[in-house]
């Protein structure tokens, strides 16, 4: 059995970013990954993540704080997220910008675009804006890093008595890997459709579409060794999805469309939700339509304006989004009855151009759409789950009564996350920030743990 000063279970957002901040902090590192070709939930992400009163914003001119994203938080959620949680959050994922830009040497900007749940432009992200090139710069940095060693292949099966290590599957044999900490960082349970009945009902009939190995082990695992649960009935869905297959490639459009216009109808031709609203509780009247599905349409601007997406670029490359010339194509196109599409794109139109209200009670439009249009089929769609592991301001894992588990620490999907509950509580952008700002504080807590031992 070999000994390393910190384990880390998982090599997605958390995982990566825990990896390199213990290492940062002079530690010794073991960083598992299950498969390292799979595609996990980082890299299939647009890679936006939320920081308040970073450099970034300031150089624009953009006034923004902790505090400020903290009360964005709880507006959106009801004040439902453990406010240690919140709080810690809200100030440390400024902390984790400029760890990215001084300590590891990544690329940043601030993304341009006003996003549901947020009161100021906050959108952190590399130069494509693409959640797979931040997985490849993190796995560069990693790579880099000698006090790193990543074990690929490595199925994380158990923790050791008292979180002295790891039991894990490699190679075809089991083998314990001792350790003064360790970060669970494997996930959440959006995979595990047991789980998901038993925690988010609410999130069954979505496609998923997260990591492949999102079974909740680290969740499990977490709980047995003592670790309280919480918000377990939050998820994020995603609205913007084909419900076909194109390569073995599912197409994302991102969430950036309704914000420049896009539209959605049912088969019948007809509206049917506030396409502003966020994009989670947008799931859910998306999955409510009598197929699950719908047509989004939007205009020749807003196609431009979303290549800045990595997730939309791809599915462009697909040959997912359909231009029709006229709106006789458009019906044709998609099976849509012409007359009542007609009727209702007028209508959104008039209220558009603030010639009327809009009966759904939308609020935010782009410009009036006329052709050419572009449009695809959507479904909803589960990315992840939000509820984990309590944590305290260190991403220490706490215990009902409110004390700590030694030595172990849980970040990302591990981890609760500050959704609250349900869907209608997450925002864009902040499953990142909280599995980045925990993923660094439970790298710096785990070496200074393990330091101590």
């Amino acid at each position: 059995m070999t000994s390393n000063d910190v384990v880390v279970a998982g090599a997605g957002a958390a995982g990566l970013v825990a990896a390199l901040a213990a290492a940062a902090a002079g530690a010794r590192v073991v960083l598992l990954e299950r498969d390292a070709a799979a595609p996990n939930l980082l890299s299939v992400s647009g890679g936006l993540f939320s920081a308040a009163g970073t450099r970034w914003q300031q150089a624009l001119g953009i006034t923004d704080s902790p505090e400020r994203f903290a009360a964005d938080i709880d507006a959106k959620t009801a004040g439902s997220v453990p406010p240690v949680l919140r709080d810690t959050v809200a100030r440390n994922a400024v902390r984790v910008a400029d760890f990215f830009a001084d300590v590891l040497g990544l690329p940043l900007h601030l993304h341009r675009g006003h996003w549901p749940g947020h009161s100021a432009e906050r959108l952190h992200a590399s130069p494509a804006e693409s959640g797979a090139e931040f997985a490849q710069l993190f796995r560069a940095a990693v790579l880099r890093e000698a006090r790193i060693a990543l074990h690929d292949s490595a199925e994380l099966l158990a923790l050791l008595p008292g979180v002295t290590g790891v039991e894990v599957s490699e190679a075809g044999s089991r083998r314990r890997i001792a350790a003064g900490a360790v970060v669970l960082a494997t996930g959440g349970f959006s995979g595990n459709p047991e789980l998901l009945a038993q925690y988010a009902p609410g999130a069954e009939r979505a496609v998923h579409v997260g990591g492949r190995y999102a079974d909740g082990r680290a969740v499990l695992l977490g709980a047995e060794a003592g670790g309280a649960l919480d918000c377990m009935d939050a998820y994020q869905g995603q609205p913007h999805v084909s419900p076909h297959l194109i390569d073995g490639v599912r197409p994302r459009f991102g969430a950036a469309l309704p914000s420049l216009g896009a539209v959605l109808v049912n088969r019948a031709g007809q509206r049917f939700a506030a396409e502003d609203m966020g994009p989670s509780e947008l799931t859910a009247h998306l999955l409510a339509q009598p197929d699950g599905s719908a047509v989004e349409i939007w205009g020749e601007a807003a196609q431009a304006a979303a290549m800045a997406g990595g997730p939309f670029r791809r599915a462009v490359e697909l040959g997912a989004p359909q231009r029709c010339e006229s709106l006789a194509a458009l019906a044709a196109r998609f099976a849509l009855p012409q007359a009542a599409l007609a009727a209702t794109l007028a209508e959104a139109a008039r209220a558009a151009s603030g010639e009327a209200a809009d009966g759904l009670g939308r609020r935010r439009w782009g410009a009036p759409l006329v052709p050419p249009f572009y449009a695809a089929e959507v479904t909803g769609a589960l990315a992840h789950t939000q509820g984990g592991l309590r944590v305290d301001a260190q991403a220490g894992v706490l215990r009902p009564d409110g004390t700590r588990v030694a030595r172990l620490f849980a970040a990302g999907g591990a981890a609760c996350g500050i959704s609250g509950h349900g869907a209608a509580g997450y925002v864009p952008g902040n499953g990142l920030a909280q599995s980045f700002a925990l993923g660094l504080l439970a790298g710096e807590a785990a070496a200074a743990a393990a330091r101590g031992r």
